[in-house]
Order: C-alpha cells, then sequence, then structure tokens
C-alpha cells in the first residue's frame, strides 16, 4: 500500500508534536525533582548544620565528639544530596537540549506542510481554472472557451470588415473502436487526432473539443471558401496519413461542415449552428465528406 506524500508529513507532524509533548513533560518533572533537591539540600543545611558547628566551637562541652561525628555524616549527606542535584540538573539540560531541537524539527514540520498546503491550493486552483476553459483529457480548448473567442474574432471582424471561418468536424468510427478494444482505446484515439489536428493548424486557428467525438476549428482572416475547403482536406488527411502510425484497426475518419462568416450568418451562434448543420450534411455524404453552407441540410 503505497502512503501520499501529504500523509507522510501529517504522521511526522504528529509524531513531532507528540515527542515534544514527552520531552516537555519530562523537563518539567526534571525540573522539579532539581527544585526538590535543592529544597532538600536547605533542610538539611540549615539550621542544624550552623548549630553543630557552634556546638563543635564549644569543644569543652561534654559530647562534642559525637556532635563532630553527626556533623560529619549530615555534611556528607548535603554533598550527597548536592551531587544527586548536579546530576538531575545536567539531566534537566540535556532534556531541554532535546526539547529545543524537537521545537526545531515541529517548526520545519510545520512550515513544510504550510507550503506543501499553499502549493496544493495554487495547484488546484490552477486545476479549476484550466478545467473551466479546456477540455481535461485532449488539452484543447473547451466549448466555453471556443465560443468566447469567436464571439472576439467576429466581433473584430466586423470592424475590419474580415472574415472568420469556422469548421465543424465529427469523428467517424469511434464507435466501433469503442466496441471493439473499451472506452479507454476510444480516448487514446481521440487524444491523438486532437494532437494531428493541432499539427496541422495555422498560426492563429484555434482549435476546440466540443463534444465527444466533435472538435471545431476558428480561423480568422480567411479569404475565401477555397481556402478552408483545403484546411479541412489538409485536417482529414492527418487522420490516414501514410507517413505515420494507423490510428485503429478500423477506419478512421471526419464529416466536416463549414460556415463563413459573414456570409452564412452574422455572430456566433449563428455561425456554430450554420457548421453543425453542414456538417450533418457532409455525414449524410459518407465517410470522409465536407459541406461547405447550412443550406446544403
Amino acid at each position: 500500500m503505497r502512503i501520499s506524500p501529504d500523509l507522510r508529513w501529517n504522521t511526522l507532524f504528529l509524531l513531532a508534536v507528540a515527542a515534544l509533548a514527552v520531552v516537555a513533560a519530562m523537563t518539567i518533572a526534571g525540573g522539579r525533582a532539581y527544585v526538590d533537591a535543592v529544597h532538600h539540600i536547605e533542610a538539611l543545611a540549615l539550621p542544624d548544620v550552623h548549630a553543630d558547628v557552634s556546638s563543635t566551637i564549644d569543644g569543652a562541652q561534654p559530647g562534642a565528639g559525637l556532635t563532630a561525628l553527626r556533623l560529619r555524616e549530615r555534611v556528607m549527606a548535603v554533598n550527597a544530596e548536592r551531587e544527586t542535584a548536579r546530576r538531575q540538573l545536567e539531566g534537566v539540560e540535556r532534556v531541554a537540549a532535546l526539547l529545543g531541537m524537537l521545537a526545531v524539527v515541529l517548526g520545519a514540520c510545520a512550515y513544510a506542510l504550510l507550503l506543501r498546503g499553499r502549493r496544493t491550493e495554487r495547484r488546484l486552483r490552477d486545476d479549476i481554472a484550466g478545467l473551466s476553459t479546456h477540455d481535461a483529457m485532449t488539452g484543447l480548448p473547451n466549448e466555453r472557451f471556443f465560443t468566447e473567442w469567436l464571439s472576439y474574432a467576429i466581433a473584430h471582424a466586423r470592424r475590419e470588415r474580415g472574415h472568420v471561418g469556422v469548421l465543424f468536424i465529427d469523428i467517424n468510427g469511434g464507435a466501433a473502436v469503442s466496441e471493439f478494444h473499451g472506452e479507454h482505446a476510444t480516448d487514446t484515439l481521440l487524444v491523438e487526432v486532437a494532437r494531428r489536428f493541432r499539427s496541422a493548424a495555422r498560426e492563429g486557428d484555434l482549435f476546440a473539443r466540443l463534444g465527444a467525438t466533435a472538435f471545431a476549428l476558428a480561423t480568422p482572416n480567411a479569404r475565401d471558401g477555397r481556402e478552408l475547403g483545403l484546411l479541412a482536406q489538409r485536417l482529414r488527411d492527418q487522420l490516414n496519413e501514410p507517413a505515420l502510425p494507423p490510428l485503429a484497426d478500423t477506419p478512421i475518419g471526419a464529416s466536416i461542415g463549414i460556415a463563413y462568416f459573414p456570409e452564412d450568418a452574422n455572430d456566433p451562434a449563428g455561425i456554430m449552428a450554420a457548421a453543425n448543420v453542414a456538417m450533418y450534411a457532409a455525414r449524410r455524404a459518407g465517410r470522409n465528406h465536407v459541406a461547405f453552407n447550412a443550406l446544403a441540410a
């Protein structure tokens, strides 16, 4: 089972937090033990040690030898407690150093998670933005982007008294590929078709994927129908180019309908409708046919 990088970072962060909590508890416990040892030393040293020292100075008093013995024992006990306190302080210092190191690791993990989260958020925003204007499978612009671009191209052509050609293309033969080889093979076919169409397009042309097997090309400043017809022929040739591997083991073709602004329609919706109707006329004529006008239906 493969663990995702996000899960690994989250697990590392939680482990660092748990270790930091444990070491912090150890630091507190060690500090308390050191304070208790210091208090114990003070209890041993004051006031009895001073009293015993005073008694020792009065050497003439009876039991001075016994008092000196007790004094030596108490001094030894104080020294032992001091040694214990020193070791405990050293332990606290080591644990505090470990605590600081864990705090640095925890801060680094938190910073890495923050950066990763920001990168993921930015990637998701880019993906969402890309999906809203481009087809996820082929990478071509989608219908929304194509329609907006066509609107701009027609508005520009209207101002400049220019022309815009639209080719509506439907791929033939994809159903047979799906039936015999499955949907994945059809997807692979369409990706390759999109690549070949894109390589055949001229600079300034826009290719888009409008549906399952439907593509469209918009070309600004198209001079006449003959130019568009040659462009359609070049696209069809790309599907069965002898120098390239066959797209599938079944025949693949394209029905292409062509509409022309402003002759066939005067707005983007009208041009798209005219090209679509022309494509259906081409489909009725058979595989790999081209129809030039919406009136061909």
